[in-house]
């Protein structure tokens, strides 16, 4: 278990600092072309240089917030039910998510990419494929999160339902949207 929690660490640090050098990078990217457009005319690439730059940072973005579970979820309903349920319906829902990620994100995306590998992408020197490898990459990492999700999970103790008499209105706070 501790060779687990070092692996999800480093992955975490790794995809966390991936995705601000791509937001960086994304930054630079449009701030060269707003300078660019009042200096030397224009500059045609770095727009769509941005937007491949921002698929991927979103994207991978995503997998690194479903690894801290800090995605949405709305599990206020399933906390009050018996510990044996709630463990139950966390393994489900993680078990979706990575069913997701495989049939939508790799099988997908793999075959998207089929599809598009001989489509160039207007003024890169690549193909719209290599852009799009992003997805079943991604789909790899929430898989994998799944995974790991889970096997946290399974001998994780869940507390007893909480008693609605005991909540105390006054000391919740409202969110905000």
């Amino acid at each position: 278990m501790k060779a687990i929690h070092r692996f999800r660490t480093g992955l975490d640090a790794f995809l966390r600092w991936f995705c601000v050098t791509l937001f960086a990078v994304m930054i630079a990217l449009v701030l060269w072309q707003v300078v660019a457009r009042w200096t030397v005319g224009g500059n045609v690439w770095t727009e769509v240089t941005a937007r491949i730059v921002f698929i991927w940072q979103g994207l991978v973005g995503a997998a690194y917030v479903i690894g801290e579970k800090e995605d949405v979820a709305m599990d206020f309903l399933v906390k009050r039910f018996k510990p044996v349920v709630v463990k139950a319906v966390e393994i489900f829902a993680h078990l979706v998510v990575g069913g997701f990620a495989v049939w939508v994100m790799i099988y997908g995306g793999s075959k998207f990419i089929e599809s598009t590998w001989d489509d160039t992408v207007q003024l890169l020197p690549f193909s719209q494929g290599q852009v799009y490898l992003v997805l079943p990459i991604t789909g790899a990492l929430i898989v994998l999160y799944s995974i790991l999700h889970i096997i946290e999970v399974i001998p994780k103790e869940i507390a007893a339902p909480a008693d609605p008499t005991d909540i105390d209105p006054s000391n919740i706070l409202e969110e905000g949207i």
